[in-house]
């Protein structure tokens, strides 16, 4: 979420000011947390005081202090006070393009389980159905990673809905019975509140195509949109087998995660999967994604490269319209620098779900990495005009975009938005920096990629990377790398011995 020139992660409970952390008392990030989450509502100070500080009792001069250590941190007027009412963190919205489709909002749902299975469960219908009526291509569905950040225990459904520029959301609960897990969608207009639909669907011992069926295309058919073009449509990539879907839910949900072995996980869950159904088409995309994550990237040895391109080929051949293995297919190939297959096959995703983000944003890179690098940007760009809340992996294609393209100031402005740090980003930081003369900053960033990493050696960093296509701009970050250690060796020379 974007805050002023701060960026505030919500999920990893992080301030991030051009890319360094910024320091808050526990209570002051408390409240910015808490605003954050009502962005554009007045709360009034009881209010603020029961949620701050649910177990003491405190003054008003508390809150007086938190509010003002914040005013402080943000500095550009968002938090406002509306008299004899309360605070409003006042952020600008994602309006909704006027000429456009209308905007529909699929929000998690609220999972009212012990079991936290049943949770990933529901998270993976929100998933599908949003997947779903994408490809109905009627109405522009808001992408499930901004979707995610707007959780019903932290945010209402109508203020997450008015947050995302929705005209529609769909919102319920998912409620653990003797005989599955019973969802309660529900259809509603944001102008109004007013609830359009709602429904029942049991997830059962049995597969959960049915259900993914059937409640996108009620969805579709209560908005009343052209009764021609209505035609039902199931998920692109049914599987016949409750435990195969459940093994491929978890193993998606691993591969998202950060930390060791999450990959591995990961791998296991789809082996599972196609175990338990081998017809299971994103089963083999995911496990050839995992295959090819496992081995290395575009540095996996070849017999490993035609493992991975197997599966993703065998998927697509399995569910030709579900966007996302066309997407993986396209990082196979791209691993394999078969560029203009590559750039086929995200196209591809692209034109099967409009409404899905990713594989806007992978057409983006694929094109940056062809030289294309301005086209890119602009993919780029609208897939994050799709997807507000985007992860963060969006700041990484568009920082290598902008690179190539020679913007080298938007280009650091997006590798420090990046979570976490590596030599690779901190050697890009230093030839952008030495592109723009700063001699400081170039040897600041190599000091640092080489105390991450020692022994690293950038130059060799910019030669082995596989997936550009082409050799001239390989070799204008090879300048711009020499550069910067050139630029180093010369200002450390002229700095005053300790």
């Amino acid at each position: 979420m974007r805050i002023g020139a701060h960026d505030l992660d919500l999920g990893r409970g992080t301030l991030l000011r051009d890319g360094q952390p910024v320091h808050l008392r526990a209570k002051t990030f408390a409240l910015l947390t808490y605003l954050a989450r009502n962005a554009g509502r007045v709360i009034g100070k009881d209010e603020l005081l029961d949620a701050i500080w649910p177990d003491v009792t405190v003054g008003e001069d508390s809150l007086t202090q938190a509010v003002s250590d914040l005013r402080r941190v943000l500095d550009d007027g968002a938090l406002r006070t509306i008299p004899r009412r309360g605070y409003m963190l006042d952020l600008p919205r994602q309006d909704p393009a006027p000429d456009g489709p209308p905007a529909v909002v699929v929000l998690p749902f609220l999972t009212l389980s012990d079991r936290a299975d049943d949770s990933i469960l529901a998270d993976a219908v929100t998933e599908e159905i949003c997947q779903c009526l994408g490809r109905y291509g009627l109405v522009r569905v808001i992408a499930r990673h901004s979707a995610f950040q707007c959780r019903p225990e932290n945010m209402s459904p109508h203020d997450a809905a008015r947050t995302l520029g929705a005209d529609w959301f769909v919102e319920g609960s998912a409620r653990r019975v003797a005989n599955g897990l019973r969802l309660a969608p529900a259809l509603c207009e944001t102008a109004t509140g007013r609830q359009i639909w709602a429904d029942t669907f049991l997830i059962g011992e049995s597969s959960p195509a049915e259900v993914l069926m059937a409640l996108p295309h009620q969805i579709i058919t209560r908005l009343g949109i052209d009764q021609q073009k209505r035609i039902a449509l199931g998920p692109a990539s049914p599987s016949a087998d409750l435990g195969a879907w459940q093994h491929f839910v978890a193993g998606v949900a691993a591969l998202r995660r950060y930390g060791k072995g999450v990959n591995e996980e990961a791998h296991a869950h789809f082996r599972a999967t196609l175990a338990r159904d081998p017809g299971f088409a994103l089963g083999h995309s995911y496990l050839g994604l995992a295959v090819l994550i496992l081995g290395g990237y575009d540095s996996a040895p070849p017999a490993v490269l035609d493992e991975g391109l197997s599966h993703a080929l065998r998927g697509v051949e399995l569910a030709p319209e579900e966007a996302r293995c066309h997407a993986i297919l396209a990082l196979a190939r791209l691993w394999r620098r078969d560029f203009d297959a590559a750039e086929f096959s995200a196209r591809k995703a692209v034109a099967t779900n409009p409404s899905d983000p990713d594989p806007l944003a992978m057409l983006g890179y694929v094109l940056a990495l062809r030289g294309k690098p301005h086209e890119g940007i602009d993919c780029l760009d609208a897939a994050v005009r799709l997807n507000p809340l985007h992860p963060g992996w969006y700041h990484g294609d568009l920082a290598i975009a902008h690179h190539i393209a020679g913007n080298h100031a938007q280009a650091i402005a997006c590798i420090q938005r990046l979570p976490g740090t590596d030599a690779w980003k901190q050697t890009r930081l230093a030839a952008c920096h030495a592109a723009l003369g700063d001699a400081a900053a170039a040897a600041r960033h190599l000091d640092r990629a080489e105390a991450l990493s020692p022994g690293f050696d950038a130059l060799s960093a910019v030669n082995s990377w596989a997936e550009l296509e082409h050799d001239a701009d390989r070799s204008y970050l090879q300048r711009e790398v020499a550069l910067a250690l050139d630029l180093r060796r010369q200002w450390k020379s002229r700095q005053p011995p300790n």
